[in-house]
């Protein structure tokens, strides 16, 4: 709207200046109009951009700011402290389905439309961390990406340990796709988990480690952080979102 008047006003006031004096006058007293809608044109603009939700737009969380306060309740399990979330599973070597081999961290906030988690972290022990990501509690279902788990002792010399990406339907899981992913304790890995539009994937230290496409995606939820048989610092959580609730 605001292009058109100018383009408008432009044409009016190339006409006027090649007009003697006597007849200019009286034109630029024509443009006066177009110069006002021009004005009100922008206005309008600034007050529509004003009275947008606080959500429009990228939008970036700073996970480690502010602690605790950015989590439901978590159990012992879970320290903030010098800047650091520090958690562990009570156990280590349990079976996957124990409760007491997994810790839990649930975010306040929902983060929607294309989504990149930040995270640098540093395993104690184990090699395993896992995200959901559009992931509804009420339904149990949507995308679970992880680094995945330990190989098991009497795994073949050809295994190698893997990243991988999960959908889970009505609490029901099915792998969708894995890559290769070393995890050296005591050494820092800079990870980050996207959501691109209908595709997933999982990045360390901007090498791509696995991807899965999703016609459609799932509905956005909060970020779940999942531990199993694992200790772990993380120094880094930042998630940048197109709209935060």
């Amino acid at each position: 709207m605001v292009a058109l008047y100018l383009m408008i006003a432009k044409f009016q006031l190339h006409l006027t200046i090649q007009r003697p004096v006597g007849q200019a006058m009286p034109m630029l007293s024509q443009l006066l109009p177009t110069f006002k809608h021009i004005f009100e044109a922008n206005y309008f603009l600034v007050i529509m951009f004003a009275a947008l939700p606080a959500f429009a737009g990228d939008s970036t969380v700073d996970l480690m700011d502010g602690g605790s306060s950015n989590w439901l309740p978590a159990d012992a399990s879970w320290v903030f402290k010098n800047g650091e979330i520090a958690g562990a599973s009570s156990i280590l070597d349990g079976a996957i389905t124990d409760p007491a081999a997994t810790a839990f961290l649930v975010s306040r906030k929902t983060f929607g439309g294309d989504i990149v988690i930040s995270m640098d972290v540093t395993f104690e022990a184990g090699r395993y961390i896992g995200l959901y990501v559009d992931f509804g509690q009420d339904t149990q279902t949507g995308i679970w990406m992880a680094t995945g788990h330990a190989l098991a002792a009497d795994a073949a010399n050809n295994e190698v340990e893997r990243a991988y990406i999960k959908t889970v339907e009505n609490s029901f899981w099915i792998v969708r796709a894995t890559g290769e992913l070393i995890v050296e304790s005591g050494q820092m890995l800079r990870l980050r988990f996207v959501r691109k539009g209908d595709d997933y994937s999982i990045w360390n230290d901007e090498i791509l480690i696995v991807t899965y496409h999703k016609a459609g995606g799932y509905p956005a939820g909060p970020l779940q952080i999942r531990l199993t048989n694992a200790s772990a610092r993380i120094h880094r959580l930042e998630v940048e979102s197109d709209w935060v609730d």
